[in-house]
């Protein structure tokens, strides 16, 4: 009634709750079928709540077909809407859906602060189905978090409001995870338990949805049936096979919208959307030229990345917008539909001037504008090298297609959006990846050696002696200072002295086990650190190896060069039980050594 009294409001909320009811009813896609298209004839003067519900329902039917990406835009819509319009019930519902996509995303942190955001807003408006809606879902996420403890506290607060509200649609669900979380803790007479009424519930549920549909069914069976007797006396009194005829050709045109922008809205990849767009119109129009032109701001210009001519797919035709002699320029800039059934005789209605030919001349044109919420996208062209092969009735075929096809573009150019996006993040992320490793690495080893430094050695040295005390091992600290060094430094320069450092590191690390720890705290001191040892005999083991061959010459500018090293050595637990007490027991000892003779090792006690 309201279409055909020209009452857009009332005709689009009416497609809208169509489309609710198919959502309600699990019709996923002809709940898309109507809520698309009401979406996007709406308004600005058009209520918030309303377009703000609209675009939830949208979010929500993408959520149930798994199509995460549209869910995710649509919903978040919602959601910007419903704050703007200050409706918080509104706003708790679209976060509802925002937590549950976002946790089949796999990004259970961030679903879980969706669903407390939520729950803030409940606070204020006090609905108690919400919340406890709410706090299923918290449940959910806890449960794939592995924090069934949690899990269950929220959850059972859940079962509690659906008992008090007589909520028997949402309670099954709470028992449902109640009995997961249970399983996880190894409760599994609770799990059971819960697993039970969540059978029984569901069946309960399950029996009224049934008997709902069933309902519905029947009833619509009624109409139908009334509808088809009033046709039938109606067409009675007509040209009975006249009427029978348009209606069938107008029925089938209607579903073959419908299925071409199901399929066309299916897609997120442009090529793809062109491609079923063009296969799909071909059993109804004769096409020599088949294309759709997106506005590239940048440069000013029509481009038609994919087009179709003579049935062969072709790239990159584009037409600038200062262009007075095209008919895609003037429909987009117009933002009226071209119908051109005799270019040489119609054209003038259009273009001041002869009309630019790409390849073979055509002489029947369609060119639709595309857009979205008064903001234009690009152009849908057709053309035929014949005259009069289009018509007025093609044109509204194609007028009503139009809100799929914007649809589908806009998606398709969002998605290639969030591509490139998603590159450009995933490229930066893992530039930070690989710095960060650099500056860690930087921060805990020697620039020189490549050996930890004295804050990794001490964390390191932590870990070992945490070990040890777990064990009952022992573990070795030899405090290593090099003998007679800065004569190298003044007679060969500090170049040579770094390779010496660099050589006498690389002799310690080759006679320690990988398990060991070799560290360089300072210029010409080390730490090595033996673990897993059974008493100082292992030890000393260590230390004459170090001073045989650390004392072996090393060659300078044709000239050998021998040195020594200090080494103090503290064991633990016998010597002291933390790492500072430890170190300056073998700093000291070392320095004992220094003193008295050189180039040998000393314990602490």
């Amino acid at each position: 009634i309201a279409k055909a009294n020209r009452i857009l409001d009332r005709e689009l909320i009416a497609m809208a709750n169509l489309g609710e009811l198919c959502l309600e009813l699990a019709d996923f896609k002809d709940a898309l079928d109507y809520l698309i298209p009401a979406y996007s004839r709406m308004t600005k003067n058009m209520a918030l709540e309303m377009v703000a519900d609209c675009l939830k329902n949208i979010g929500k039917a993408f959520l149930s077909m798994q199509n995460l990406t549209m869910a995710e835009a649509y919903s978040r819509k919602s959601y910007t809407m419903t704050m703007d319009s200050d409706n918080l019930i509104q706003s708790a519902n679209t976060l509802e859906i925002l937590a549950n996509v976002i946790m089949v995303q796999g990004d259970l942190e961030t679903a879980n602060a969706t669903v407390e955001q939520a729950l803030e807003l409940v606070k204020r408006t006090g609905n108690v189905s919400q919340r406890a809606s709410l706090l299923i879902v918290q449940g959910e996420i806890k449960n794939s978090l592995r924090r069934p403890e949690e899990a269950i506290v929220v959850l059972k607060e859940a079962e509690d409001l659906c008992k008090r509200i007589k909520l028997t649609s949402k309670v099954f669900k709470a028992h449902e995870q109640i009995s997961r979380a249970y399983e996880a803790l190894g409760d599994f007479a609770k799990a059971l338990l819960y697993y039970k009424r969540f059978s029984d519930f569901r069946a309960q549920v399950q029996h009224e949805e049934s008997a709902s549909r069933l309902s519905t069914v029947q009833m619509q069976s009624e109409i139908d049936g009334a509808q088809q007797e009033a046709e039938i006396y109606r067409l009675r009194n007509i040209d009975l096979k006249g009427k029978t005829e348009e209606l069938e050709d107008y029925n089938r045109q209607i579903m073959s919208i419908s299925d071409i922008g199901r399929r066309v809205t299916a897609s997120l990849d442009y090529g793809m959307v062109v491609q079923t767009l063009y296969d799909g119109l071909k059993p109804f129009l004769d096409m020599d030229m088949f294309g759709i032109a997106l506005h590239d701001p940048d440069r000013d210009m029509l481009v038609y990345s994919r087009y179709y001519e003579d049935d062969v797919r072709k790239h990159n035709m584009h037409i600038k917008l200062n262009s007075d002699t095209s008919f895609s320029v003037w429909a987009f800039k117009n933002r009226e539909a071209v119908l051109i059934e005799d270019k040489n005789n119609e054209y003038t209605k259009y273009l001041s001037k002869t009309p630019s030919v790409h390849g073979r001349a055509s002489q029947s044109i369609v060119c639709l504008p595309l857009s979205i919420e008064d903001r234009m996208l690009g152009i849908l062209m057709l053309q035929n090298y014949k005259p009069h092969a289009y018509t007025a009735k093609h044109l509204s075929l194609l007028q009503a297609l139009s809100p799929y096809i914007s649809i589908a573009v806009e998606n398709s150019i969002i998605h290639d959006s969030l591509e490139d996006l998603n590159r450009a993040l995933s490229d930066e992320k893992r530039r930070l990846e690989r710095a960060t490793l650099k500056i860690s690495h930087l921060a805990n080893h020697d620039t020189l050696t490549g050996l930890p430094n004295r804050r990794l050695l001490f964390e390191l040295m932590d870990k070992s002696l945490e070990t040890a005390r777990r064990t009952g091992g022992k573990v070795g600290i030899a405090f290593i200072d090099l003998d007679d060094f800065k004569p190298i430094n003044d007679a060969f320069g500090h170049a040579a002295g770094d390779s010496a450092l660099v050589a006498i590191s690389d002799r310690i690390r080759s006679l320690v086990r990988a398990s060991d720890i070799v560290a360089r705290i300072g210029g010409d001191e080390f730490v090595a650190v033996i673990t897993n040892i059974k008493d100082r005999q292992d030890i000393e083991k260590v230390a004459v190896k170090m001073l045989k061959e650390c004392s072996k010459p090393l060659l300078f500018m044709d000239k050998t060069c021998s040195i020594g090293m200090s080494m103090g050595i503290a064991v633990f637990p016998d010597d002291g039980e933390s790492i500072e007490d430890l170190v300056n027991k073998a700093d000291a000892a070392m320095y004992s050594v220094k003193h008295k003779q050189k180039n040998a090792y000393e314990f602490c006690s």
